[in-house]
């Protein structure tokens, strides 16, 4: 007669598997958030040194917004607050003395918005930020118009007046 022998319990349970299956994800995530980290840590030292140098050159109480152009030069711009409370835009080159300007000296981006709205109303805006442009201080208007295969636009206007200074069209197709 045989022998009825017990079949042993298998090793892996559902519950280790699902320990090891919520392990596993976890480590995933660390490891993503430490490489993307990882990669993001020399621009953030580069935004951290921009404000730094702006609050220094300007006695700004509060950094609004840090802008990044790049173009014929590459520049930081840094938006703040004085210590009257008062909007300031600060130029970053390097190389250069920061340029200190009161956003009241120039058209706001707000307006400049509205005025490209009312001439192009079937623009796309994909962004609008302060730059340099031949070491002159612009307003850059980077979009497209009508469907989306259109090719983009960079328009420059003058950051005191708002006047158009020069328009890019970029080509829709590249050749190899």
């Amino acid at each position: 007669m045989r022998a009825t022998a017990r079949k042993r319990p298998p090793v892996m349970t559902m519950q280790r598997w699902i320990f090891v299956i919520v392990a596993g994800l976890l480590a995933l995530v660390t490891i993503a958030f430490v490489y993307f980290r990882e990669i993001q840590n020399p621009l953030q030292s580069e935004v951290e040194k921009a404000k730094a140098q702006a609050v220094e050159a300007a006695e700004l109480t509060e950094v609004e917004q840090v802008y990044h152009h790049v173009w014929d030069t590459s520049s930081w711009i840094v938006k703040g607050k004085g210590k009257d409370n008062e909007q300031l835009y600060v130029w970053l080159v390097e190389g250069a003395v920061p340029e200190v300007v009161k956003a009241s000296a120039g058209i706001t981006q707000q307006e400049l918005n509205a005025s490209f709205k009312s001439e192009h109303p079937d623009a796309h805006i994909k962004r609008i930020q302060p730059g340099l442009l031949d070491s002159q201080r612009v307003w850059e208007i980077f979009y497209s118009i009508g469907e989306q295969s259109s090719p983009y636009k960079y328009d420059f206007y003058d950051f005191a007046s708002g006047q158009l200074i020069n328009s890019y069209t970029l080509p829709s197709r590249t050749e190899p």
